[in-house]
């Protein structure tokens, strides 16, 4: 690759990672955080494709190592356009709901044939969504947490989906536990915590290089008691 094919390659992965960094500004508010997925939904497959964001092929990869039988319920939460679903998809998997807060997102979700059900719903730490508790034996989450997004608490709804002795998988940027105020100090006690009551067991907890933009991926496995 010339010197000038580099350059534009940088300047066009630099372009992206400020269009992804517009829904994660320190201070943005979780309507605002909606409101700019629904204005950059026409264009958000092209600007996270795999080259720059790995977290869903990651997150559905993991799926298909803990999760042998294709056959079982899966919710995709935060699933946006459908990235994560793609490639559950992929892996055999043949019933996938998808929720997410941005009703754009949703819609080009839905012209990808890849979900059976699809909720125009966000995870918050005080209201539930409109699903049944223990609706699915799999909860999958990639990017779906960061600046406005879903609040720690959020994680006692995700748990409230899934069946017992069913998997929560969740992919999320590492240096978000360090500088976002929602999560900084919260949310790993939070799900710690969540242990030591007996909502569930961790069976695992990993970085992963290269998750997003060059950045570090966190991978949490619990297990629902």
């Amino acid at each position: 690759m010339s010197s000038t094919e580099s350059n534009n390659v940088k300047s066009g992965q630099d372009s992206k990672y400020q269009r992804n960094f517009g829904a994660h500004i320190p201070g943005i508010q979780n309507q605002q955080v909606v409101d700019y997925y629904n204005q950059w939904a026409k264009n958000y497959d092209g600007d996270l494709d795999s080259s720059v964001y790995r977290g869903p092929q990651v997150a559905a990869d993991l799926c298909n190592i803990f999760i042998p039988d294709k056959n079982l319920r899966i919710i995709d939460i935060g699933a946006g356009t459908g990235f994560c679903g793609y490639f559950l998809k992929q892996h055999g998997f043949t019933q996938i709901d998808a929720i997410d807060p941005s009703a754009s997102m949703i819609e080009i979700a839905r012209s990808k044939n890849i979900y059976q059900n699809l909720f125009v719903e966000g995870i918050s730490g005080d209201q539930k969504t409109s699903i049944e508790t223990g609706t699915y034996d799999v909860g999958v989450l990639s990017g779906a947490f960061g600046e406005g997004h879903i609040p720690c608490e959020g994680v006692r709804e995700i748990a409230r989906l899934v069946k017992p002795n069913g998997y929560i998988i969740l992919v999320m940027r590492k240096e978000y536990l360090s500088y976002v105020k929602e999560y900084e100090n919260k949310l790993e006690p939070l799900m710690n915590g969540m242990v030591d009551e007996g909502v569930w067991s961790k069976h695992a907890c990993f970085e992963v290089e290269n998750y997003s933009f060059d950045k570090t991926g966190l991978i949490y496995v619990f297990k629902k008691n």
